[in-house]
């Protein structure tokens, strides 16, 4: 019996860790998306998609689902990371993409969006146009995003958005992910990291760190987030 609890003992702290690890990850809230600039692709069609990612700037936890093909309709909450993980506002987003970016080697579609505080007051809207192709042989992705965003401070604030991304598959698990974005083509900002495919064609985490070109910009930090896509259920 003693040397039964001498082994059960190691596996349940590792057990406790692993959980707690999985927790914390959920907790803190990717691809409405961890990168800035975002792929002219929807979620899986009649199925739906998880995403959490944790920012030291702000997390979010986000779902989405496909009820009709290449149409995808999302919903989420965002949390303050530098507040306690106060819960701050939560989002409303349409996307629409009409031709599949495996089939074609290029997509376009069309995005907007609602953010909103917690007292359902309006804070923000957002409208862009995402394209992506494949390059080097379908091997990497290039996309583009053009729109713009409407923010709500003592007036209502227009900007224009713009971004260029690219995902550079290394292998089938790992992607470099790197982008340059900016609004009212100045403020410009970078972001890059590593994508990694822990279960292939269901559950993939990013990691990435992005920075304004010039101090005090604001930029979106460290974020690290997972997504969990399942196939088609019926």
């Amino acid at each position: 019996m003693l040397k039964k609890s001498n082994y059960s003992f190691p596996l349940l702290k590792a057990g406790t860790i692993l959980l707690i690890f999985i927790l914390a990850i959920l907790h803190q809230k990717a691809d409405a998306q961890q990168m800035f600039v975002d792929d002219a692709e929807v979620t899986t069609y009649r199925s739906f998609q998880i995403e959490t990612w944790y920012g030291s700037r702000e997390s979010w936890y986000l779902t989405a689902f496909s009820p009709v093909r290449g149409l995808e309709l999302g919903t989420g909450l965002g949390f303050d990371s530098r507040d306690g993980f106060e819960p701050a506002n939560w989002i409303l987003e349409a996307k629409f993409v009409p031709v599949d970016l495996e089939t074609k080697g290029w997509a376009i579609g069309g995005v907007a969006g609602l953010l909103y505080d917690l007292d359902g007051d309006l804070e923000e809207v957002f409208a862009y146009i995402p394209y992506s192709r494949m390059i080097f042989k379908e091997s990497s992705v290039l996309h583009i995003n053009g729109g713009f965003e409407a923010v709500q401070e003592e007036d209502w604030e227009y900007e224009i958005i713009t971004g260029i991304r690219g995902d550079f598959g290394i292998n089938e698990r790992f992607t470099i992910l790197s982008e340059v974005a900016a609004a009212n083509f100045g403020d410009f900002f970078f972001k890059g990291g590593l994508r990694i495919s822990l279960i292939p064609d269901l559950l993939e985490m990013d990691i990435t760190y992005g920075e304004g070109f010039r101090r005090m910009e604001t930029a979106p930090g460290f974020n690290i987030g997972i997504a969990f896509t399942p196939d088609q259920l019926w």
